[in-house]
């Protein structure tokens, strides 16, 4: 812009040399062009913004993390002027991190034409991007005049957490233990309350499974296959609380990991989180893959912290409306004391908590000791190795 303005200055300062040197119609003609140039090329670029609209879209959504989508501008020019430059200012958060990026971009628009500018992006991290333009600048053709327009177009995308698969087993017997109104179609569980099938006897079956009435009737050992609850036995605990984005990248996958296999069980099972930005504790149940993508919007939507267990303080002071569990599985990148209260639990209430991070060290070891103490089962799981942490635990 500067050097535009420079140029016409100097071009200005010749035509006036130029009239003052020579009297004649010539210098007085160029004079007068020399001045009226600017206005005539400020008019023009009016007259193009005025029949220019702008678009903002994203493709490629959702995105894995390091995988590139792209965001499109698109101007459309609609009358018989060109506009010979127009510059996009745009930025892009991550909702769940905070991280802003602000871009640049120069387009030319051409008269009854359209003109998109593609960006492509990638985030190492996971969470919700939004894409935002948040100024139009239109030059005119010289180079002297600009036109702002602050305009109001958001986009978004979601960068999902890998989903890796658990070598895990089902514990069925503190399902058992609780009320159920909700069983599996397809497979068998151990809860002795209802009857999933009756079979003919096999080797290794457990005599307490025989159905005795119906092998007297049968003159053969006969089997009964327990149910298996499908009820929302099984919470899943999300603390957002992580001391950086690695650490909480590994928890979401931890976290995605387990409802994934839940859900391949035919597991129903309760993800509660906090979202830090509207402070109230959120829920879903998760019954099937559609459930689990939905929750993980609302959790990459929310804000990670560092500070306090938000989820465990909001949850004790709403612990009456919580609800009952089998099996409550904690994700968090950071133990604390107020794990405590969680921990003690009325008998037949399993609790698992995952410890997402590095080796522990001399602040967090006590606090593990206590928990297993108040027999909570403790795991480590290590950032880049979730597949093997993960690998033999009972859920």
């Amino acid at each position: 812009m500067f050097r535009y303005r420079a140029a016409y200055c100097a071009t200005l300062a010749a035509a006036i040399l130029f009239f003052i040197l020579f009297k004649e119609y010539l210098s007085f003609f160029t004079l007068i062009f020399v001045l009226l140039l600017p206005f005539v090329s400020w008019i023009f670029m009016l007259f193009a913004v005025r029949r220019t609209t702008a678009e903002l879209r994203m493709k490629n959504s959702p995105a894995g993390k390091d995988e590139e989508f792209s965001l499109y501008v698109t101007l459309k020019n609609a009358s018989f002027l060109p506009l010979v430059r127009a510059q996009l200012r745009f930025s892009c958060e991550n909702s769940l991190n905070g991280e802003k990026e602000e871009q640049i971009l120069f387009v030319p628009v051409n008269a009854h034409s359209e003109q998109t500018a593609e960006y492509r992006l990638r985030s190492r991290y996971c969470g919700r991007v939004t894409a935002s333009l948040t100024q139009l600048c239109y030059y005119d053709p010289l180079g002297i005049f600009t036109v702002r327009q602050k305009p109001d177009f958001h986009t978004e995308t979601f960068v999902i957490p890998r989903v890796h698969l658990i070598d895990a087993a089902v514990d069925t017997t503190a399902a058992a233990a609780m009320e159920s109104n909700a069983y599996s179609e397809e497979k068998p569980g151990g809860d002795p309350s209802e009857i999933f099938d009756v079979r003919a006897f096999r080797s290794g079956d457990r005599l307490r499974s025989i159905h005795w009435k119906l092998s007297s009737k049968l003159d053969e050992l006969m089997v009964k296959e327990f149910s298996l609850p499908t009820d929302s036995e099984v919470l899943l605990l999300i603390e957002l609380l992580a001391p950086d984005m690695e650490v909480l990248d590994a928890l979401l996958e931890t976290a995605a990991s387990l409802s994934h296999f839940f859900t391949e069980n035919q597991i129903s099972h309760r993800i509660e989180w906090f979202h830090k930005k509207e402070n109230r504790l959120l829920t879903a149940d998760i019954k099937n893959d559609d459930d689990l993508a939905s929750l993980l919007n609302g959790v990459l939507s929310a804000q990670f912290y560092r500070d306090e267990p938000y989820l465990l303080d909001c949850r004790s002071k709403t612990e009456k409306d919580a609800g009952s569990f089998s099996h409550a599985i904690y994700i968090t990148g950071k133990l604390t004391d107020a794990l405590s209260s969680l921990c003690d639990r009325p008998d037949g209430e399993k609790i698992t908590v995952l410890y997402v991070g590095g080796q522990m060290d001399a602040g967090q070891l006590p606090l593990a000791d206590a928990l297993r103490a108040m027999n909570a089962d403790v795991v480590t799981v290590y950032p880049g190795k979730i597949q093997q942490s993960l690998s033999g635990l009972i859920l």
